[in-house]
């Protein structure tokens, strides 16, 4: 089941990769973003995000086959602490910002890391290994 589990982060990754590259726009639009604030630099950043997340998602890929009984565990820890930090980090940005509303969209988003984060950590079963 963790290494299935792992697949989310692998298609979550590719869909939000492709997304930022391909339809940056429509992404801010989603997340409520003001259109007129909408610049070329902010665009061709999110959509170097979207470069990002996809090569996230080859490695995290390519690493799977590597994951044995003995280091799911820590595997799925290290699962759980990225997508905390990427919750974690959001709220703090929005919170900093000002911008931590519960009609800000990004709010969500952060809740839905944090959930991740929890599902990760609670499915990482018992550490069998060593190190």
């Amino acid at each position: 089941m963790q290494k299935n589990m792992m697949y989310f982060t692998i298609a979550a990754a590719v869909l939000y990769g492709l997304w930022f590259f391909f339809a940056p726009g429509s992404y801010m639009a989603v997340m409520m973003f003001p259109e007129d604030q909408i610049t070329d630099p902010l665009t061709n950043q999110l959509q170097q995000t979207g470069l990002a997340l996809l090569v996230i998602a080859y490695w995290i890929n390519v690493s799977r086959s590597v994951i044995t009984q003995d280091n799911i565990s820590t595997f799925m820890q290290h699962h759980a602490v990225g997508w905390g930090i990427f919750g974690v980090g959001g709220v703090y940005l929005l919170s900093t910002s000002g911008n931590l509303t519960v009609d800000n969209p990004f709010l969500y988003q952060n809740i839905v890391f944090l959930i991740i984060a929890s599902a990760f950590y609670f499915f990482r079963g018992g550490r069998t290994d060593v190190s």
